[in-house]
């Protein structure tokens, strides 16, 4: 067990620490709710998927986050040492011209556990493309995918190939990758036969400035990604918005009662304990001791600030974030900015 790992168990030992309040979302229109819930009820069972709970508080098996182009999260459990922190994958529609197969290709990001329903409402929606685990921890289930969708592209972040043998990887997001107009440039080019996507639409960033002090090597060696068409940004564990008991900002407005993003309930002791470890210790541990480059890491943060133009953003762990006022200011406080 690590030192971040041993500071984390500390933890749950002590209180839970709510969230921050941020301003009240950029509020979007009606409309765009209603057509949400509408291909929300066309995609799920009416009866629900599963009893609601915090980690997945619609009951849903895949959740609409964004139409034209169709952007989908799958929310569930994801137990650490028995206690459920919640885990959030992304599936995003590419474009059509880029298919082979006559019907859309899906790119699925941090997949979580692969169930029937889940399986059923992918093939609904179409071919999934590509499978991409994003760090060295969000690589739980990247084998039941890579058995159940064997004609999917498997690909990881920086080493991860290595760690997992079992799996036939189609590639690794290189070392140090930089996205379109990093610094004004044109980013990382991959080679013509690389097999990956259009990383002008789905653009990655590793995160390569962090490093386990105790051990040298990186503890999550994250690669985040911007879905430029959506202006969605992905990320696993460089962000993550644990939810407290009331949650302003799930929702697209002031109405807290919006189906796809009720209020959080019943969250469990163990999970509120993780969130004081993760907001109190791991994150200024990580800031102060496992930055290895902090002018590598502004040039980082600055590229999700200032160039990328993030107007939603998918954390795997905790509320997806909307609106571009509300994101910044929630990304500078976790980035220790101000």
């Amino acid at each position: 067990m690590t030192f971040v790992r041993v500071f984390l168990g500390v933890a749950v030992a002590l209180r839970f620490v709510a969230t921050s309040a941020f301003d009240t979302p950029d509020v979007f229109p009606a409309s765009t709710r209603a057509a949400l819930a509408a291909k929300s009820g066309s995609l799920n069972p009416s009866q629900g998927y599963t009893t609601a709970g915090w980690s997945n508080r619609a009951a849903t098996v895949l959740t609409p986050v964004h139409l034209d182009p169709n952007v989908y999260t799958g929310d569930r459990p994801f137990y650490w040492n028995r206690i459920d922190v919640g885990c959030r994958m992304t599936v995003i529609e590419l474009p059509a011209d880029d298919s082979t197969s006559g019907r859309p290709d899906l790119w699925v990001h941090s997949p979580v556990g692969l169930d029937g329903p889940m399986q059923q409402a992918l093939n609904q929606l179409g071919n999934v493309k590509y499978v991409v685990s994003p760090n060295y921890e969000h690589l739980k289930f990247a084998a039941q995918w890579y058995q159940s969708f064997p004609q999917a592209d498997m690909w990881g972040c920086p080493g991860l190939a290595q760690r997992m043998e079992n799996i036939q990887w189609k590639g690794e997001i290189p070392d140090g990758f930089r996205p379109t107009a990093w610094k004004g440039g044109p980013g990382t080019q991959m080679e013509p036969d690389s097999g990956i996507w259009d990383t002008n639409i789905i653009q990655p960033l590793h995160i390569d400035i962090e490093k386990n002090p105790f051990t040298g090597k990186p503890f999550f060696n994250e690669v985040v990604y911007y879905h430029q068409p959506s202006k969605t940004l992905l990320c696993t564990d460089l962000f993550w918005n644990y939810p407290a008991d009331v949650v302003p900002n799930s929702q697209y407005g002031a109405d807290d009662t919006w189906e796809l993003a009720p209020r959080v309930t019943g969250i469990p002791v163990g999970s509120r304990l993780w969130k004081f470890g993760m907001d109190q210790i791991y994150r200024p541990f990580f800031n102060n001791f496992m930055v290895t480059d902090q002018s590598q890491y502004r040039d980082v943060v600055n590229h999700i600030l200032d160039v990328w133009d993030v107007e939603t953003l998918i954390p795997a762990h905790g509320d997806i974030l909307r609106g571009r006022t509300l994101i910044r200011q929630a990304l500078r406080e976790h980035f220790q900015l101000d």
